[in-house]
């Protein structure tokens, strides 16, 4: 297992973001789409005022089509799960669907979270919330209020254990990602983009990492447990996709060391959960190994990220949005449906025993 260590950081708020927004235009966006490769385009008319027709829309991705194992257990007879965080509710791929009763809230559970469209949407039960800790499996997660400004009497409420939510239903497989948040995650990426020092060369966030990393297993050992023994499917237990490519140069505000930095915190978290995985007692638990590069090409400082990039526009919208600012540094929608392609292909090298 890598020894490498770095976490732990300071809450920002919104005002923090616009100001680092300004530093980070630098940052690539993703290009215009383009006729897709091998289409053809009309000749140019002897019209001495000739106007070139607007090229074809890229198609969409098909969905990538499960076989062995995986055909049996998915499509219209198959009954998914979903349990943990953000990186399984679908954080970032919009359309969500409330939690509680009365509207959105921050669990932010989209339509098109990894493994969704493999199943019918009648038979998914999304049960992760955004900010979920290896202790929502089993304990209410208090939600995040939406609107800082709107005062004590705008309580977000809470939403049960996710195990407990789960009861009544009986699903054919399950998709797991937790154990990010245990680590403050997300605050650590974001002390990269607005710290005035360099996140790869602050020693505090190394030595609490270091503490935080220490704990971890232990606590993924026993969500894994309560998880493997409520249900009789298998459980994927999904890594989090690495959100950096290797860097070849800086981005915007994030320089080539705080982009390995990310890249190093990611590695080091999937290598806790892996060792987390291989050594539970549980026969249904896996550790889906393909997802960690299901973003490779498309990472957050790409031309065409699959990622809500933290570029200026992103950051601008941060600021004014608390979707948007919750957002920052997930997948988009096609970065879970690359997830959910690696998945697939995962399953169909690892025959379920």
């Amino acid at each position: 297992m890598k020894n490498r260590t770095c976490a732990g950081v300071r809450r920002r708020a919104a005002a923090g973001i616009v100001g680092a927004a300004i530093l980070l235009s630098g940052c690539s966006t993703a290009p215009a789409a383009g006729p897709p490769p091998g289409s053809t385009t009309t000749a140019a008319s002897p019209d001495p005022t000739p106007s070139d027709p607007a090229p074809s829309p890229a198609p969409t991705p098909e969905p990538p089509r499960p076989s062995g194992w995986l055909a049996e257990v998915t499509g219209d007879a198959g009954r998914l799960a979903i349990l943990g965080d953000s990186f399984a509710a679908g954080e970032g791929a919009g359309d969500y669907q409330p939690a509680v009763s009365g509207g959105g809230d921050s669990c932010h559970r989209s339509l098109h979270p990894p493994a969704a469209e493999l199943f019918a949407p009648q038979n998914i039960a999304n049960l992760a919330c955004s900010r979920a800790t290896t202790g929502h499996l089993t304990a209410q997660q208090r939600l995040a209020v939406l609107d800082p400004g709107a005062g004590p009497a705008a309580d977000p409420g809470t939403v049960p254990a996710q195990l407990d939510q789960l009861q009544g239903f009986e699903p054919t497989l399950v998709v797991l990602s937790v154990g990010g948040n245990n680590l403050d995650f997300a605050g650590i990426l974001q002390a990269c983009l607005l710290e005035t020092t360099p996140c790869s060369d602050d020693p505090q966030l190394g030595a609490h990492a270091a503490e935080q990393l220490s704990a971890l297993e232990a606590d993924l050992t026993d969500a894994y447990a309560s998880v493997a023994a409520a249900v009789s499917a298998p459980v994927l237990v999904l890594p989090y996709p690495q959100l950096f490519d290797e860097p070849d140069g800086g981005c915007g505000r994030l320089s080539t060391e705080e982009q390995r930095f990310g890249r190093d915190l990611i590695d080091d978290l999937n290598a806790i959960i892996r060792s987390a995985v291989d050594t539970s007692a549980a026969s249904n638990l896996y550790y889906v190994d393909a997802v960690e590069q299901a973003l490779a090409g498309h990472g957050a400082c790409s031309p065409e990220p699959f990622v809500h990039a933290a570029d200026l526009s992103g950051l601008l919208q941060a600021a004014d949005s608390f979707t948007a600012n919750q957002e920052l540094l997930h997948p988009t929608d096609a970065g879970y449906r690359a997830m959910t392609a690696e998945l697939v292909r995962w399953a169909a090298e690892h025959p379920m025993p």
